[in-house]
């Protein structure tokens, strides 16, 4: 039997797609981590309950003229370098010794590209130095690690460490072997083992 077995999609409200159009509003308006959906350039197309309340809250971002004003740039550079493969990950460091973090990911292709991004506070203060301690990193591997983690870029941190971009290489393939790691983000789901209990 051929044929298009694809469903056709209904605007009749009570009809499947709809049912799941609004509790998918619903499940992701509810949920507690602050939750936008930007362009490139910040402008703010969505957010959902937790982002107006962490907004109102000031701590982490403002909202200005419909632009998001972040209190990092770490978070400015998660949008602008999101791509759809993979989510990019950062701690951002906050108010009062607080830490945020936060991931961004392209959920909509060019030329009108959107980012998903999620802000969640860590539950107590970051623990970075365990996770060097426990994968007996050394403390060049370490210093790149941490800042990586900060959100710092490659080439920011050989020059801030005075090193060629493939002595950092070199550290960081180390770094990841030790760590079981083979990407960013997997450094980064790695790294939030260890960020509060």
């Amino acid at each position: 039997m051929s044929g298009d077995r694809r469903r056709a999609i209904s605007t009749d409200e009570g009809a499947p797609n709809a049912l799941c159009g609004r509790a998918l509003a619903n499940w992701v308006d509810g949920e507690r981590r602050a939750r936008l959906i930007v362009t490139r350039d910040l402008d703010v197309m969505w957010m959902n309950e937790a982002a107006r309340a962490l907004r109102d809250d000031g701590e982490a971002f403002e909202v200005c003229d419909g632009r998001l004003t972040p209190r990092s740039p770490i978070i400015a550079g998660l949008v602008v370098a999101a791509r759809p493969e993979e989510a990019g990950c950062a701690v951002v460091p906050g108010e009062g010794g607080r830490h945020w973090v936060a991931w961004a990911r392209e959920v909509c292709a060019p030329p009108n590209a959107l980012i998903g991004l999620t802000l969640q506070r860590a539950r107590s203060e970051v623990r970075f130095q365990a996770l060097i301690e426990n994968h007996l990193l050394t403390p060049s591997e370490g210093r790149i690690i941490e800042m990586l983690l900060a959100g710092v870029e490659t080439g920011r941190i050989a020059q801030a460490l005075d090193i060629s971009i493939e002595t950092l290489r070199t550290h960081l393939k180390h770094a990841y072997q030790k760590l079981g790691v083979r990407s960013r983000g997997e450094l980064f789901a790695e790294a939030l083992s260890f960020v509060g209990p």
